[in-house]
């Protein structure tokens, strides 16, 4: 049953309830439930948007400022930043940036007033 339920949220991540529900011939309320134990069993970790178009990026940054907390609040005011980590050894930050080479161009373009950067993006996932 939580196969066909997790078949249903990959199909349309904002099915309702009710609706997984009449697919799987269960109650709305019992989706509901069912859903809620895959989440504290770790079998659904995150709600995520998948499109072709979208590419994973990580950024690693190397600050030529010390305005760390000016950089941290850039950061949680870009969209397409999917996680930052302010780390130690090979340069300051490790950005997880999400998008399109456009918004990735853009985004770049930024982060140049703060510091110099590299840049690894995913060509194929392996696992």
């Amino acid at each position: 049953m939580n196969t066909k339920i997790l078949d249903c949220l990959k199909q349309n991540g904002r099915m309702s309830w009710q609706d997984i529900g009449k697919k799987v011939h269960l109650t709305g309320q019992a989706v509901a439930t069912r859903v809620k134990q895959m989440e504290d069993l770790g079998i659904i970790s995150g709600y995520t948007i998948k499109q072709d178009n979208l590419k994973q990026h990580f950024i690693t940054v190397f600050m030529d400022t010390r305005d760390f907390v000016k950089f941290d609040e850039f950061l949680k005011q870009q969209n397409l930043v999917n996680q930052a980590f302010k780390v130690t050894g090979d340069g300051c930050y490790l950005i997880v940036f999400i998008g399109i080479d456009k918004e990735l161009e853009v985004f770049l373009d930024l982060l140049l007033s703060y510091g110099r950067y590299r840049v690894s993006s995913i060509l194929k996932l392996i696992k």
